[in-house]
Order: structure tokens, then C-alpha cells, then sequence
């Protein structure tokens, strides 16, 4: 039975990535996180839908996988083939074109070798403050001098349910720096208040928090 089990997962690989010799296979690096934009051109019809299919492993990988504004993003976990579906149609599901989208994922591309430029999740892309009138108050709960941990801390806040959270850059002797800020308050007072419940949940001494205003 197992053997049985064997042969049909062996033909099962077989015959999906049979013809790999004549597909064209980009490269990529394994946790980098790839953009895939269609090259159909919807500009004179924005009545159509992005049927986007999760991504296909030669390994059985699990990928995770976001979708924003009809664009794809994946992320290869292992080293091996991964093929990915788009089928775009009508509202009424009439086919319009169907691509596919075949990488080969490597356990290291040099910076220079790489033919594509590594993209992030959505989901981790940088907090930006709503566009409010001036001025108002905020707490501002750690500056960082990398960008990226300015959003893996800005994760964690909202990970915590503080849900206004925005990251800003700004330079400070002449170099750059990420603020990471929660809360848009009319006085400081409401701000004080913000700062001590983010104290208590994160465990931080409230002295290393401040209360500022923005003008």
C-alpha cells in the first residue's frame, strides 16, 4: 500500500513538472519575498477579476502567500520549483487569460546575480500616520536606526491591539533614523493616559516612553 502510495506521488510530480526542460525558471533566494505583477493590461476594463492560486511546491512546501491590489507576493521556503496560477475573467466567469509564473528556488543569489529587486509582505510595510490637522499629541515608543526593526517593533505594537500605530523617518546627525509612534490625542493628558497603559501591557518603565506634541 505504501508503495503504491509512492508511485502515485512519484507520477503525480512526474507529470506536473515533467516538461520542466521547456520551462523557463526564474531565480530566486529562498525567504525573499518575490512581487508578481500580471502583464495583462486592464486599463480600459476594471471589471475583471484576479483569480490568484496558492503557490505550487516540487517539495510540498507550504509558502506563505499575501495579495494586494492585484498584485501577488510569496515567499519560497525551501529550495525547489514553485509554479503559480493567475487566471483573470469576467464578474460573470468568462475566461479571459490564464499565465503562470515558474521560479527556482536557490539556498543563496549573490546581490549582483539577482534579477529581481526583494519586495515585503504588505502586511509589514511601513505604518504611515493619517494625514490630521496640526497639531496633536502622540507617544512615541522607540526610534531605531534600521528600518526594519522599526517595523518588526511596530508589528509587535499592533500584535499588542494598539492598532494607531505609524512609523517616521527622520535624521539625526546626519543620519537616518525610524520613530515608532501610537496614538493621535487632542492633549497631553489623553496622551499621558495612552502612555501608561502602553507601560503596562509591553512592560516598558514609562520613563523610557514620551508623550510629544506634534506641530
Amino acid at each position: 500500500m505504501k508503495t503504491k502510495k509512492l508511485l502515485l506521488n512519484l507520477i503525480s510530480l512526474l507529470i506536473f513538472f515533467g516538461c520542466s526542460s521547456e520551462i523557463e525558471y526564474q531565480e530566486i533566494q529562498i525567504k525573499d519575498v518575490i512581487k508578481i505583477d500580471s502583464q495583462f493590461d486592464d486599463s480600459k476594463d476594471n471589471d475583471v477579476l484576479y483569480i490568484w492560486g496558492a503557490p505550487i511546491s516540487s517539495s510540498g512546501s507550504l509558502s506563505k502567500f499575501e495579495i494586494k491590489d492585484n498584485i501577488y507576493y510569496f515567499s519560497a521556503p525551501d529550495p525547489g520549483k514553485y509554479e503559480i496560477l493567475l487566471s483573470i475573467e469576467t464578474k460573470e466567469g468568462k475566461d479571459i487569460i490564464g499565465e503562470k509564473f515558474n521560479y527556482l528556488a536557490l539556498d543563496f543569489i549573490s546581490k549582483a546575480e539577482k534579477q529581481y529587486e526583494p519586495s515585503v509582505f504588505p502586511s509589514k510595510e511601513l505604518r504611515r500616520r493619517e494625514d490630521v490637522s496640526l497639531p496633536f499629541f502622540t507617544v512615541q515608543v522607540y526610534s531605531k536606526p534600521s528600518k526594519k526593526e522599526a517595523i518588526s517593533e511596530s508589528d509587535k505594537l499592533f500584535d499588542f491591539g494598539f492598532e494607531d500605530v505609524y512609523v517616521e523617518e527622520y535624521t539625526h546627525k546626519g543620519a537616518p533614523y525610524w520613530r515608532v509612534r501610537t496614538g493621535i490625542f487632542n492633549s497631553r493628558i489623553k496622551a499621558d493616559k495612552h502612555k501608561q497603559k502602553i507601560s503596562k501591557k509591553l512592560k516598558i518603565d514609562s520613563k523610557d516612553l514620551w508623550a510629544t506634541e506634534v506641530k
